[in-house]
């Protein structure tokens, strides 16, 4: 039975059913996927290309320090053409840049990689595909997905740190919004780094505290999240597969982290395509040698192969992208067991 297969562990009790699978390919025991794996991967070339993407990022970043004069100019040069732009000083702007991101990087990893015969020995198992989408769908999905965010973008004025506040009471004035109120300097490039990096580990706490409640609580999880998790096989589509509230929850934890720091609007539209990755990569299904998960040592990093999991078992990996939150969590649960089983037997004695 698939879907008996596909369940989840009885250890971590929880709301979520098993997934059931429509899909041919049965999953692996754990015990045939070790030999699937032995069989089908090259752990030491594995090994390499994990070693040769930390020192391409070590490179990078110590490039980075060395050529910072050059990489500040770009971002000022970068700055004053985007705000000449009229689609850059739309209220729409980021809405419209998240569904590009989307659209463009759904294609360019997950896509490509899935008809690259040499890379299905990554798969974490044989039932992840790429389900593709018709036109239509992909319009309605778009639309679904604006609609929303446009109505909060065309109501609400966006108060970005640098800006004058008189503006902000001018544009109050108007119901309907259709400019934003950009700030007239550029971000500078340690901000902007920094920015990122704290604004990406912000959400990932924030959204674990809500995505943990998502599954906790018996109403949330049938009427808002179990959409998410209603699916036959991994794909990347699942990244989007999303009820409105959750979709809005999301977008505003993420704008959330972004408000915390002051993120400058360059630092908010280099975010997105690097947040909008970041999910698409934990619905690929694949344990690919340069994901994330990977590279970043001492297993901080969840990524693909954590998702899937909890995808599957739905009892355990609520934090998005790393996994510190997740082992406080099963170090306490687990601590509560002892001490529950120890107060019980004592009552008995």
């Amino acid at each position: 039975d698939i879907s008996r297969n596909m369940g989840r562990s009885n250890r971590f009790p929880d709301l979520q059913s098993p997934i059931a699978s429509t899909n041919n390919a049965a999953p692996l025991t754990k015990e045939s996927q070790d030999v699937v794996s032995v069989e089908r991967r090259d752990y030491s070339l594995d090994t390499c290309i994990t070693w040769a993407v930390r020192i391409i990022v070590i490179f990078i970043s110590v490039s980075c320090v060395f050529y910072r004069e050059i990489l500040q100019n770009t971002i000022n040069s970068s700055w004053l053409f985007l705000q000449k732009s009229w689609i850059f000083n739309s209220v729409y702007f980021e809405t419209w840049w998240a569904t590009f991101c989307f659209a463009w990087i759904v294609p360019l990893y997950p896509f490509t990689i899935h008809f690259i015969p040499s890379f299905n020995k990554y798969k974490i198992d044989p039932s992840v595909t790429y389900v593709h989408q018709t036109v239509l769908g992909m319009l309605k999905e778009a639309v679904i997905y604006m609609a929303p965010l446009m109505f909060l973008d065309t109501v609400t004025v966006k108060k970005y740190h640098g800006v004058d506040p008189s503006l902000w009471k001018t544009k109050q004035q108007s119901v309907i919004q259709h400019t934003r109120a950009l700030p007239l300097d550029p971000p500078e490039l340690g901000r902007v780094l920094f920015d990122l990096i704290a604004s990406i580990m912000t959400f990932d706490v924030f959204f674990f505290i809500v995505h943990l409640f998502f599954h906790k609580n018996l109403w949330l999880f049938r009427n808002i999240h179990a959409h998410h998790h209603h699916h036959d096989v991994m794909h990347p589509h699942v990244t989007n597969k999303l009820t409105v509230v959750e979709r809005i929850v999301l977008i505003l934890s993420a704008n959330f982290a972004l408000k915390l720091f002051q993120s400058h609007p360059l630092t908010r539209m280099l975010f997105v395509p690097v947040f909008v990755w970041l999910l698409v990569e934990n619905h690929t299904g694949y344990d690919l040698p340069f994901g994330l998960h990977r590279v970043i040592p001492f297993h901080l990093y969840g990524g693909s192969v954590k998702h899937y999991k909890h995808h599957i078992h739905g009892s355990k990996y609520y934090q998005p992208f790393f996994t510190y939150l997740d082992l406080l969590l099963e170090y306490f649960i687990n601590t509560k067991k002892i001490q529950w089983k120890y107060n019980g037997s004592k009552e008995k004695q």
